[in-house]
């Protein structure tokens, strides 16, 4: 198990989230398995404790009245979706439909975040850039430090960065971008 870098201290990522929202001292205590990255604290609308487990492909989040309880629903969500012989969809349980390749299995509510081709809606790339969209490329294109962070971080993730790079290049160079609007 790796814990979030947050919550490591003597970690750059660790003094700023010291800054700017402290999390509670907690050490995980279930036997995650060794690629699953973790991390934990409260919510700030309402203010819920919560654990967080990140595994290939999906994340698993637990509430409860304090942080360990929460660790003891995430991980017991983590074992029914081991035992589950799953049965796959594109709508959430309950809730929405999702079209970006992500799915919801209908017995034991696991996630995936890429189970299916998501569906491409035609057309939906034929528009200027939005701002955030822009600020986005922008930083892709010139925060190196940030790239290579994300590339040895998520290594997994780099072709899909690059895809997106590209189509963000290619929309911004044949349909411009949004007016940024002053103040």
């Amino acid at each position: 198990m790796k814990i979030a870098s947050h919550h490591v201290p003597g970690t750059r990522e660790h003094e700023l989230a010291q800054r700017i929202r402290p999390a509670p001292d907690y050490t995980p205590n279930k036997p995650w398995p060794e690629e699953t990255r973790v991390q934990w604290g409260h919510g700030i609308v309402p203010a819920v404790p919560f654990f967080e487990a990140f595994l290939p492909g999906t994340f698993i989040r637990g509430e409860g009245k304090d942080i360990a309880e929460a660790e003891a629903k995430a991980f017991a969500q983590y074992e029914r979706e081991g035992r589950c012989d799953h049965q796959w969809g594109r709508q959430r349980p309950g809730g929405d439909l999702y079209t970006n390749g992500a799915g919801w299995c209908r017995k034991c509510r696991a996630f995936r975040s890429s189970m299916f081709r998501p569906i491409t809606k035609l057309g939906a790339h034929r528009k200027p850039l939005s701002t955030m969209e822009l600020h986005h490329l922008e930083s892709m294109e010139t925060d190196h430090e940030m790239n290579e962070w994300m590339d040895r971080v998520y290594p997994d993730d780099r072709a899909d960065r690059e895809k997106l790079k590209r189509l963000l290049r290619v929309r911004r160079h044949l349909f411009g971008t949004v007016e940024r609007k002053t103040a």
